[in-house]
């Protein structure tokens, strides 16, 4: 299916919305004009504590929160040392990236091993070997790959070949590349001369991050109505991906707004709703918790023209499909439990179970389908690259 890319302004809000052909919302990113995420950051910090029974360590970045950082990931960064011992101590000062975002009463998690992401390659410090994103399929093309890597490895630094690098030539994986060694040369150097809690690198920005991590995705055209944002990610396509120039263009209508035209606030608000009813009359209930998120099937007002065991099977596929839509679009991570309607037959528990895995294949963060417990319960895992929808647009 195709789908479009729609970047709209509203005042200082940015919103990035995924649309498919029939002009549904798959998924949704929403900046703060000019935002950086706090993900990617790199800080010089400084150790304040160091917990041996949690084999962690708290680091001051200048924040109001301090960063937990986990001592498994080594470092050889250190820019004060406290005493001559090549451990962590308390108040050295080393250099991190943040790796996940502050939530509730606790302080982002960093990182010393940082990382720099490109739309094909990810540069990783500490890790001198070549990853392959496992979406990438056939044992020529995983080998190509590789080769085009192979000589840019060194002792500090390795990369992971993301999905997006599939089939394309050379000469744009390696400019890439280059690119990100340059950058990566640049923040060690800076980082030398920059006092303690100093931001070093910001990251690139936003909207452009959505954009570039679209991949496996066939978009049929970005529509901005922001020139400066439309310029610039014009200019990123025309060093990484000329080929989707032409399907770039800017929206000039000021009569009816991008927003309006495809009633992007209508479908925000639905995607804000605690119930979302089902064609057939089903419904599932969504409830995120500290702890979990919690999604409840019902059959609602669906009664089925046929016997009650297949009346709930196909509403339990049905949601199957639609959690899948739902927990991408409000970006739901961690733990998500499911409480499908009870079916007494066990193949039928099976193919949901299959169907469930299929469906969430499409999502561009790692869902893992656990499998059903003894209650009858479905367990679910999914990344966690940034806040739920609902704690995104809590103030906007």
């Amino acid at each position: 299916m195709p789908y479009k890319l729609v970047v709209a302004k509203d005042e200082d809000i940015v919103y990035s919305a995924l649309l498919d052909g029939n002009r549904r919302l798959i998924e949704l990113g929403i900046n703060e004009e000019d935002s950086n995420d706090l993900i990617g950051k790199i800080y010089i910090g400084k150790v304040v504590n160091v917990i041996k029974g949690m084999n962690a360590a708290f680091i001051n970045i200048g924040r109001s929160k301090n960063a937990y950082m986990s001592l498994d990931n080594s470092s050889d960064i250190f820019y004060t040392k406290s005493n001559a011992s090549n451990k962590l101590s308390n108040g050295d000062e080393i250099m991190v990236q943040i790796i996940k975002e502050e939530h509730g009463s606790k302080g982002c998690v960093v990182s010393p091993n940082i990382s720099l992401t490109g739309r094909y390659v990810v540069l990783t410090k500490g890790k001198n070997f070549i990853g392959l994103s496992g979406k990438i399929k056939g044992e020529n093309e995983r080998k190509r790959l590789k080769d085009i890597l192979e000589k840019y490895v060194t002792e500090s630094y390795g990369f992971i070949i993301r999905t997006n690098a599939y089939k394309i030539q050379e000469e744009l994986i390696e400019n890439e590349v280059e690119e990100l060694v340059t950058r990566y040369n640049s923040i060690i150097d800076t980082a030398k001369y920059r006092t303690c809690y100093t931001e070093i690198y910001k990251g690139i920005n936003s909207v452009l991050k959505f954009v570039r991590d679209m991949y496996d995705i066939d978009i049929v055209e970005y529509i901005f109505d922001d020139k400066e944002l439309y310029q610039e990610v014009r200019s990123y396509f025309e060093k990484t991906n000329p080929e989707l120039m032409d399907k770039i263009r800017l929206y000039k209508d000021k009569n009816l707004s991008l927003m309006n035209l495809y009633g992007l606030n209508d479908k925000i608000r639905k995607a804000l709703c605690e119930r979302v009813w089902l064609k057939s009359g089903g419904c599932i209930v969504i409830q995120p918790t500290e702890a979990l998120v919690s999604i409840d099937v019902n059959t609602a007002k669906f009664t089925g023209k046929k016997n009650l065991e297949e009346t709930i099977f196909k509403t339990n596929i049905e949601a199957a499909k639609e959690i899948a839509h739902q927990i991408r679009l409000r970006n739901l991570s961690g733990i998500i439990v499911v409480d499908f309607i009870d079916m007494k037959n066990k193949e039928h528990n099976q193919q949901l179970l299959r169907e469930l895995s299929s469906y969430v294949k499409k999502d561009r963060n790692k869902v893992f389908v656990v499998g059903m417990t003894g209650l009858g319960l479905v367990e679910m895992t999914r990344k966690k690259t940034n806040k739920p929808l609902y704690q995104q647009l809590a103030n906007k």
